[in-house]
């Protein structure tokens, strides 16, 4: 049994890329479930974000498992299969956890140790659960990237100094604009970016907050919490010549600016700059926008600019994550391998323990025996076999994760005589438990 895992990011593709690959919510239980009717594929869950679009998977044939993501990526995208393939990554078993790991951490974000990554993943395991497609595998790793990503943060400093794509697009309105005191904003879309967007805009001394969403009554919600006002997306023409910045997160599928809207607003502005972030995928904001005079769009792929003024201390902080999920990494395919190897030290048990009934029966001097004496007979026997069993056991139960655990467990089943049909039977009777 191997996990794989297999997307791309914000290092491997392009925008135009993740916005096609992009999954709405309502699309990802079926997609996995698609998953699993393909026969290398056992349990599945798939992350889908702005920056990323990952599928983790438990599978016995692993290289299948990849080609049949990557024939996804293909059809959803519409490019030859060579063309997508070249900005996806794949990993397996080790790699696969490791890099797991960091992304539940922030390490492979877009923003160093940004703490929304971990939320995003966490529900990614809830889809997954609720779409029935995360079994036993799934559950002890996501449980385990959890329980990383929470020692990575209480242990060192990554998450404290950390600047999620919310604080980003603040900072490029700083560069444009310098000092935001009394500058009005516009937060097109009411979601937990926005929330964000919000607060850090409120700590950089805006005006008043407008928040515009497809829901009037999530608008009003998030517009109290900042004494803002709130508008329906139908209000946008009406309203968006107000607003100093616009930073729209929403999560249509087409574009909610277009060029005409913007246009009207800058004529009204009397062409007084307008700054404006796009921070959704699929793209909430048409690109020809940014052609227009006055006018300064943004999106997410051009707040890697922002990003490059990480820290020191944070990558610091960083390499003291990774060593410490290193650690955690280790454990968890400790019991991963425990479990491969749990059906086959369950057949050697059963195989020892039909032996020695054997050889008690044959032993016609335990007729001439009371029964204490028998019972006594009986728990020597029984103790001398797991004396001789335990350090075979204890092996079998640290098998390496490499081919090396494979021919231990191969020569194990032919120095304990074992069946291998019946090995195989024990096997799937125990995957189907899990």
């Amino acid at each position: 049994m191997r996990i794989v895992h297999v997307g791309l990011n914000h290092k491997t593709a392009p925008v135009e890329l993740r916005e096609r690959a992009a999954v709405p919510e309502a699309e990802i239980a079926p997609l996995l479930k698609r998953m699993l009717e393909a026969p290398p594929v056992r349990e599945a869950a798939l992350l889908s974000t702005c920056n990323r679009v990952e599928f983790t998977l438990v599978t016995h044939d692993p290289d299948a498992a990849i080609a049949l993501v990557h024939d996804w990526f293909a059809e959803v995208s519409e490019l030859p299969l060579e063309a997508v393939a070249e900005h996806l990554y794949s990993h397996a078993s080790e790699n696969a956890v490791r890099h797991l790991f960091a992304v539940a951490t922030g390490l492979d974000s877009l923003v160093l140790g940004e703490p929304q990554i971990l939320g995003q993943v966490k529900s990614a395991y809830d889809r997954a659960l609720a779409a029935g497609t995360a079994g036993h595998v799934l559950h002890r790793l996501f449980q385990a990237t959890f329980a990383a990503a929470k020692r990575a943060r209480t242990e060192t400093d990554i998450g404290r100094q950390a600047v999620n794509i919310s604080s980003c697009a603040v900072e490029l309105a700083r560069r444009i604009f310098g000092d935001l005191t009394g500058k009005r904003v516009m937060l097109v879309g009411a979601g937990e970016m926005a929330e964000l967007a919000a607060r850090h805009l409120k700590g950089n001394g805006v005006g008043d907050i407008l928040v515009a969403n497809r829901t009037l009554e999530r608008a009003r919600r998030l517009a109290a919490e900042f004494d803002g006002h709130a508008l329906t997306l139908d209000q946008l023409d009406e309203y968006l010549d107000a607003a100093d910045i616009v930073i729209s997160s929403t999560a249509a599928s087409t574009y909610v600016l277009l060029p005409d809207q913007v246009a009207g607003a800058m004529e009204k502005r009397g062409q007084r700059p307008m700054f404006l972030v796009d921070i959704a995928v699929p793209r909430d904001i048409d690109p020809r926008i940014d052609e227009m005079d006055g006018v300064y769009l943004y999106d997410v792929d051009d707040l890697q600019q922002v990003v490059q003024g990480n820290l020191e201390h944070r990558e610091r902080a960083a390499a003291e994550a990774r060593a410490l999920l290193e650690e955690d990494v280790a454990e968890f395919l400790a019991w991963l391998k425990s479990l491969e190897s749990v059906p086959l030290i369950r057949q050697i048990q059963e195989k020892m323990e039909q032996l020695r009934r054997e050889e008690l029966a044959k032993a016609r001097y335990l007729n001439q025996l009371d029964e204490t004496q028998r019972e006594a007979v009986e728990r020597f026997s029984r103790a001398l076999m797991k004396r001789f069993m335990h350090p075979t056991l204890k092996a079998l139960k640290k098998l390496p994760e490499d081919m090396e655990g494979d021919l231990f467990m191969g020569a194990a089943q032919v120095l304990f005589d074992l069946d291998e049909t019946a090995s195989r039977r024990s096997l799937e009777s125990n995957e189907r438990k899990t």
